[in-house]
């Protein structure tokens, strides 16, 4: 009977091994530097976004102001046209001026005297 008693002692006294669960701060120090760079690098793209936006919506009123103005010229009998400042254009005959965002100018414009004129009636360009 001793000798079952001690076997069953010893076999009470084995070291369990210990799960460990968690992070060590090697990890946790490279997940968090991963996150960082992707961070930055998506900040980055992102910065210029405002810029792209404005000069489209400035880019997008100029071909729809061209247009009308075409179509104006070919349903009446009266020349239409923009011309074409530095950081506005004005659109004739209404004289109505739709000035640029900050930043955004016209530059090398090749129309003569800065004037892009569609003709009565045809609505086509004239020289």
């Amino acid at each position: 009977m001793a000798l079952l008693q001690m076997s069953v002692h010893i076999n009470s006294m084995k070291k369990v091994p210990r799960v460990q669960s968690g992070f060590t701060i090697i990890e946790l120090m490279v997940s968090i530097g991963i996150l960082a760079i992707i961070f930055a690098l998506s900040s980055i793209n992102l910065s210029g976004l405002p810029q792209s936006s404005s000069q489209s919506a400035a880019i997008d009123t100029l071909l729809s102001d061209i247009r009308s103005q075409q179509t104006q010229a070919m349903a009446s009998n009266v020349s239409s046209g923009i011309h074409f400042g530095t950081t506005n254009y004005t659109l004739t005959p209404s004289n109505f001026t739709v000035d640029l965002d900050p930043g955004i100018t016209f530059s090398n414009v090749t129309f003569s005297g800065g004037n892009l004129i569609f003709a009565a009636g045809s609505g086509e360009m004239t020289r």
